[in-house]
């Protein structure tokens, strides 16, 4: 299986994050709030929405990195294509890979086991 983040793997447009927004199902826990919408795909999108409220611009970067790595590294928990926006939570206080990525995989498993339906 594919490792890498390509573009295809991204939500990249205003219209895209609008229709996921819209019309997908909320998920989430203390500190991340996810979005995703089944796409029809094979390919799963992955979109990251970091306000201000969320910090200064290093730790809103340190944050979409680490989420991005934690997405490439679990990507293959989702067996359908799903658009996946996620919105960090202004509690999330650990911004390390492992306490990020634990969260996230319970979210993706839970996106997974919803859109199989």
């Amino acid at each position: 299986m594919d490792q890498g983040f390509s573009k295809k793997e991204r939500l990249r447009k205003r219209k895209e994050f609008q229709q996921v927004f819209d019309k997908g199902k909320r998920y989430g826990n203390d500190q991340l709030k996810i979005y995703a919408l089944s796409n029809g795909n094979t390919v799963s999108r992955l979109g990251l929405v970091v306000g201000r409220k969320f910090g200064n611009s290093p730790r809103r970067n340190r944050f979409k990195r680490i989420l991005r790595e934690a997405y490439r590294l679990n990507k293959s928990l989702l067996n359908n294509g799903a658009d996946i926006v996620v919105i960090p939570r202004p509690g999330l206080t650990e911004l390390t890979l492992n306490a990020i990525e634990e969260k996230f995989k319970i979210i993706l498993i839970q996106i997974n086991d919803e859109l199989k339906k």
